[in-house]
């Protein structure tokens, strides 16, 4: 499974509250760029916002997935912020996100990155693991529950 091979636990946010989608995208830049050797924070931050800006990536059911490749992280990399109150993405759905995956990879990756966000996708028709997910206390409870999408065919 990709999410829990790009997902580490030094990159998952816990209850991250009282902020807009920029921030929560910049915090989540800043856990891949002082988590991963030979990342750039401004070309990354500047691709990422750059893509969201085009449109919101708030997919519905509580997710979101700003995502981009870029040549600002040597590999395909991942955080996860996780909000219990929500954050507005702008969803095409009109509610809040409570689980916020960014999702970077380096120009020329297709294949892992087109993964990541399909079990990005999984998640969302899973309405357990969402409600696990912002549950989860700590990054192991949380990695366990990214795990499990090895069932899912992704």
């Amino acid at each position: 499974m990709v999410l829990e091979r790009i997902i580490t636990k030094e990159r998952i946010m816990l209850d991250i509250s009282d902020i807009d989608k920029w921030t929560a995208i910049e915090d989540l830049a800043e856990l891949i760029v002082t988590t991963v050797t030979g990342s750039d924070r401004e070309v990354l931050l500047n691709d990422v916002i750059s893509r969201e800006e085009k449109a919101s990536t708030g997919i519905g059911k509580g997710i979101a997935i700003p995502h981009a490749r870029t040549s600002g992280v040597p590999t395909t990399v991942g955080a996860l912020g996780i909000s219990r109150e929500g954050i507005d993405f702008e969803s095409d759905d009109g509610k809040p996100c409570h689980l916020i995956f960014l999702i970077i990879a380096p120009q020329q990756e297709s294949t892992k990155y087109l993964k990541a966000l399909s079990e990005v996708a999984a998640i969302a028709k899973d309405a357990d693991r969402i409600k696990r997910l912002v549950g989860a206390t700590t990054p192991d409870e949380a990695m366990a529950v990214l795990g499990e999408a090895k069932g899912t065919g992704y």
